[in-house]
């Protein structure tokens, strides 16, 4: 699937530009190729009393579904340091310690270009307190604790957090 139809050359301005292999664009007439690479996104999970803070979106995609904490990693960033800055940007809350749970594909649909994403989930190993939430009400209209066993009926935006929530629910109970 074209991540979006370009028609020009954006280095020569002929018209004919290709897209192949479903990986990259090229022009037969400068030769330009253009990879659109995969965009990558962290999240972290955070636990609160045995159930995980999922915040309900405010903006597209997904608006009014639950999303865990995170965003698009910056140039220059880990994804740990993104995962971090994103959680502090939408809850205040900044974990201090977090591991890696693992990592899912996605399709972040935005203003009518499909972007495929690498999303990364780390868990905070912190115990998080709910006195500390202060939501970023630009991004965050709500939010809503999540159970394992609520897991899979929750109207979650994207799949990818559900995996992620999968496994680091099954992780959870395998080290109890």
């Amino acid at each position: 699937m074209k991540p979006v139809n370009l028609k020009f050359c954006p280095r020569c301005g002929s018209i004919g530009y290709q897209y192949r292999s479903n990986a990259y664009w090229y022009c037969p007439v400068c030769l330009f190729t253009y990879y659109h690479n995969v965009a990558t996104s962290a999240s972290i999970i955070l636990e609160i009393d045995g159930s995980v803070l999922m915040l309900v979106r405010k903006r597209d995609p997904g608006a009014g579904l639950l999303c865990l904490p995170g965003g698009f990693v910056d140039s220059g960033e880990s994804a740990e340091q993104a995962a971090i800055r994103e959680c502090r940007e939408e809850t205040g809350l900044e974990p201090k310690v977090i591991r890696f749970v693992g990592s899912w594909p996605n399709e972040y649909a935005w203003r009518g270009v499909r972007y495929h994403t690498c999303d990364l989930y780390f868990a905070a190993e912190d115990i998080i307190s709910l006195d500390l939430f202060k939501p970023d009400l630009e991004e965050v209209s709500a939010f809503q604790l999540v159970t394992a066993e609520e897991l899979e009926n929750a109207p979650i935006a994207f799949e990818s957090h559900r995996n992620a929530l999968r496994s680091w629910f099954s992780q959870k109970k395998a080290r109890t």
